[in-house]
């Protein structure tokens, strides 16, 4: 009998290192994966912060088509004051007329110097959105543009239809 409680404590001792190790690679698992997640997180948002633009227009003196012509083009000026150049096309840029989006279709992006249309806004440049509608905006009435980049960064702009 005296053999038996070495036997038992040897087996208890197992059962111990397997429950421990199993719960340290539990752990180990649940680390990796909150370390990929913060640097997956962290990359996003450093992405984020290097990507900055602005609206540049005069709210009281918007670019426009003759108005009295249908249809009628409203220009509006993107400057990006960020560190890195974004996509500045159809494909990656919503822009919001009073909370109703343009239709892709009816937005033009534009070098304002050349005229050219471009795909990307290098940092510290210029660019133009030129804005298609079926009717003129209200003369005197107060609207709000708001252009969104395909990394969710948005900007508002209220100004007052010519």
């Amino acid at each position: 009998m005296a053999a038996g409680g070495p036997a038992s404590e040897l087996i208890m001792f197992i059962v111990a290192v397997i429950v421990a190790g199993s719960v340290a690679g539990a752990l180990a698992y649940v680390t990796t994966d909150i370390a990929h997640g913060m640097n997956y997180r962290g990359t996003l948002l450093a992405d984020q912060l290097r990507t900055d633009f602005a609206i540049i227009n005069d709210p009281n003196n918007i670019p426009h088509s003759n108005l009295s012509a249908q249809p009628v083009n409203y220009t509006f000026y993107i400057k990006n004051i960020g560190k890195i150049a974004f996509p500045f096309s159809q494909d990656s840029v919503q822009v919001l007329l009073n909370g109703i989006m343009i239709s892709p279709s009816n937005l033009t992006f534009l070098d304002p110097q050349t005229g050219a249309e471009i795909n990307t806004l290098q940092p510290y440049e210029v660019g133009a959105v030129n804005v298609t509608l079926g009717n003129a905006l209200t003369s005197g009435d107060d609207y709000t543009l708001t252009v969104v980049l395909s990394n969710g960064e948005r900007r508002s702009f209220v100004f007052r239809a010519p």
